[in-house]
């Protein structure tokens, strides 16, 4: 009888810790999405090209980055569980 520890999932949403990686990936996209466009509204045109796309590039890498820690756990732990979904 497998312990409360290695249960079987039905699907992702059931694993612990999927619900408040799910908001914080809503959340986040839509905070880089904001921050995006106030920087082209307003501060883009005090820069250069390359300036901006280096905030742009710096911009997607936190986000990336966010998104790899919060999510690299899950995936090591349950990844393996839900190949065939």
């Amino acid at each position: 009888m497998p312990n409360e520890k290695e249960a079987e999932y039905e699907s992702p949403e059931d694993t612990p810790g999927f619900a408040w990686r799910v908001s914080l990936t809503i959340i986040v996209f839509f905070a880089l999405t904001a921050f995006l466009v106030v920087w082209l509204f307003f501060y883009a045109n005090a820069f250069t090209l390359y300036q901006n796309l280096a905030v742009l590039l710096a911009a997607i890498l936190i986000f990336l980055g966010i998104m790899g820690s919060a999510w690299a756990h899950w995936g090591i732990k349950y990844g393996k569980k839900f190949e065939k979904c």
